[in-house]
């Protein structure tokens, strides 16, 4: 893998993990499946880039302790829920964890 495709996957991994972040947030739900749904949709209409991105995505997610796979769902964590939903009613939200 080149160094410029390493790059844009990288940038592709935070792009989706920000998205994904801000999908929990915006449908307020703890758990989403990967196969049925609104997330399902939305992934869908990711391009071929982000889908190779998604499930590296979600490991790092796993990884910073804020996400967990449940077979084809993920779940918010303990530690997940409280930086995800912590500031859904402040004006305006600090970054998670570099994102």
């Amino acid at each position: 893998m080149g160094v410029a495709l390493q790059e844009q996957m990288m940038d592709a991994t935070e792009h989706v993990k920000r998205d994904l972040v801000h999908f929990f947030r915006t449908y307020k739900a703890p758990t989403l499946s990967m196969h049925v749904g609104p997330l399902q949709t939305h992934i869908r209409g990711y391009n071929a880039l982000w889908k190779d991105a998604l499930q590296p995505a979600i490991d790092a997610l796993v990884t910073e302790g804020l996400v967990e796979r449940h077979g084809s769902k993920i779940a918010l964590t303990e530690q997940g829920e409280e930086e995800v939903f912590a500031y859904k009613t402040a004006e305006r939200r600090p970054p998670l964890q570099g994102l």
